[in-house]
């Protein structure tokens, strides 16, 4: 299995611009213009699609695969074949674009735990499977488009024996190939739509995430894809980006460019081994559901409705130069881990839990390691998990488990290092620590009255020895969410004061180990800030908790450039990323010995150096 992860996987969700959904059907069916677009895809250094099984389409009625489709999806495995282009067959296809395509026998039965139901879509694949497994263009399969707004959310019990039955039936025909479920991973931003990662990472070969999110700070924004890569590497299975993109009415074309280029290279440096934008074409079916009610995805394409590449074709060539040069170059292991609460995906009795404002500050946080030049993993509660790590982050760490305090005052005895902050809550629902044995931990007692918020005034002045910089509390919605502790602290704890309002970094000194505790929830009140990132100073606190502990630290002279190395063996690749949306300058960088350099780059902009050449 792992063979067919020894390349990037470089790609696009395919639908032909003769028919788009449709392409399968009578009147749409174009072999000539689907031979054109694969040789395009090919000419774009792309090594694999995604194409699709539209089951309203190829099952008709029940326990019979139409057998025109079917020798239409086989004549266009043939044209793969014949440039070498794998593709990923996607079988229970629902929903689309804005619309679901219904089995048109289902009749509001359960598609998850109706027999009836199960055996359909079990048919389906098993047949299709043993139609199409000889072929040289399959790379590997999945079950599903975007399932959780299909079949509906349901319980992680009823979706794992659902993927489990339909997997089994493609694993029984064609057992070496890879197989995923694309649901989209959503999990991996909170909540639980019951496709629950954890469950399924143990019967599927890769996760792949679906992206298409909007934030009100461009640092943030560009480090979704990362987050959304490391969460998923979490379940210790390959990742791939394997939807993302943009339409031109949302976004103009020349800076849809640079977001798949952020994309393509961030899925790549944060250890990805693949991603598919969405999708190859435009279309021009205004009077064509989805797009009659949804005309915004009309124009996703790379290639417009005449089969004219837009600009963010260009970054696929790019890009694809790019891998086939570097494509054995990985990042180096982190000494920093963010530790994901068991309440972001899990749902305990009487806790009321916002998990998009949860995601906020892990998000947040995930920004300021990379602006102080850390590299990070994401890792849940599971003490085994942590133990390669120098320093485990808990930002905004108002509810962990009971065991998992316990774990973190062990973990520091030790010889690991912690850093948490604090965070009141959203209401005043139960607010405070939920923890409870904060004393312990920190060699301070707190001084909150029980009840009542300690609240923040709204622009906090922020000073760390010689830095000094604000912070603007105004974004927040309750007081709630802009309160912080009071605290005393034991003789022998390191106190550095922040601020005249009492806000304090601690640092307490634990057996082999060190805690750090901040008073107050920075990440949250900067992840509810838009457009915070490209001034603020906070991850100063990170970097000195770093330099505290002597941390690796890569960066630049300026944090809206990043400074990321890769290796291949005793081979060392330095590259610099403008994550800003204006062209930046640097003078100086830091890996971790300072050089002087004069490098500008433009917004966007990724440069690469050898080691001996800058």
């Amino acid at each position: 299995m792992k063979k067919n992860f020894d390349n990037f996987l470089l790609g696009i969700n395919y639908w032909s611009r003769s028919g788009a959904l449709f392409m399968w059907e009578d009147e749409f069916w174009n072999p000539r213009i689907i031979e054109e677009e694969i040789e395009k895809m090919k000419e774009l250094h792309m090594n694999i699609c995604r194409s699709f099984i539209l089951s309203h389409s190829f099952m008709k009625e029940p326990e019979r695969v139409d057998r025109v489709r079917i020798d239409r999806y086989k004549k266009f495995l043939k044209i793969c074949e014949k440039y070498d282009l794998k593709t990923i067959p996607t079988f229970i296809v629902g929903h689309m674009s804005g619309e679901n395509w219904d089995f048109r026998f289902r009749n509001g039965r359960d598609l998850y735990s109706d027999p009836f139901m199960l055996r359909q879509q079990e048919f389906l694949i098993r047949n299709v499977v043993e139609e199409i497994k000889g072929s040289k263009a399959i790379w590997g399969y999945l079950l599903s488009n975007e399932m959780p707004l299909y079949g509906g959310k349901s319980s992680p019990e009823k979706v794992y024996n659902w993927a489990l039955r339909l997997i089994q039936a493609i694993k029984m025909h064609d057992p070496a190939k890879p197989v995923g479920i694309g649901d989209g991973c959503w999990n991996a931003l909170g909540g639980q739509n019951g496709f629950d990662l954890e469950k399924l990472s143990k019967i599927e070969d890769f996760l792949g995430p679906h992206m298409y999110v909007s934030e009100p700070d461009a640092y943030r924004h560009s480090m979704i894809a990362e987050f959304l890569i490391g969460f998923c590497k979490g379940y210790h299975l390959p990742v791939i980006m394997e939807e993302f993109g943009a339409s031109s009415s949302h976004a103009s074309d020349s800076n849809i460019s640079k977001y798949y280029r952020e994309v393509l290279f961030n899925t790549f440096f944060a250890g990805g081994e693949g991603a598919l934008g969405w999708c190859l074409n435009d279309f021009s079916y205004t009077d064509m559901k989805p797009y009659i009610h949804h005309p915004f995805e009309l124009n996703f394409g790379i290639f417009d409705e005449q089969g004219k590449a837009k600009k963010v074709a260009e970054e696929f060539t790019c890009f694809g130069q790019f891998v086939e040069n570097h494509n054995n170059y990985k990042p180096p292991a982190k000494d920093v881990a963010i530790v994901i609460s068991r309440f972001y995906n899990e749902d305990f009795p009487f806790s009321e839990d916002n998990r998009e404002k949860m995601a906020l500050s892990y998000i947040q946080s995930y920004v300021l390691v990379a602006k102080a030049g850390l590299g990070l993993d994401i890792v849940g509660e599971d003490l085994d998990e942590w133990k390669k790590y120098k320093l485990l982050i808990f930002p905004c760490a108002k509810k962990y488990l009971a065991t998992t305090w316990e774990n973190i005052y062990r973990f520091v005895e030790n010889g690991g290092n912690v850093y948490f902050s604090y965070f009141e809550g959203l209401t005043s629902n139960q607010p405070g620590l939920w923890m409870h044995n904060f004393n312990e931990i920190t060699n301070c007692s707190h001084k909150r009255r029980y009840g009542l918020p300690d609240i923040l005034p709204e622009t906090l002045e922020i000073s760390l020895f010689s830095e000094k910089w604000h912070i603007s509390t105004s974004s927040c919605e309750s007081i709630w969410e802009r309160s912080f502790l009071p605290i005393d602290c034991s003789d022998g704890v390191e106190i550095i004061n922040l601020s005249e309002d009492g806000l304090k970094l601690v640092i307490n000194e634990l057996g082999y180990g060190k805690i750090f505790f901040l008073n107050f929830p920075m990440e949250y009140i900067l992840g509810k800030t838009p457009y915070v990132n490209d001034n603020d100073a906070s991850h100063l606190i990170y970097r000195h908790i770093a330099k505290d502990l002597n941390l690796r630290i890569c960066r630049t002279d300026n944090a809206m450039v990043r400074l990321r190395k890769m290796f291949d063996g005793s081979k060392q690749i330095i590259v610099l990323q403008n994550v800003s949306w204006k062209k930046q300058k640097i003078k100086k960088i830091f890996t971790p010995n300072p050089v002087e350099v004069n490098e500008t780059l433009d917004p966007k902009e990724i440069k690469l150096f050898t080691s001996n050449s800058i």
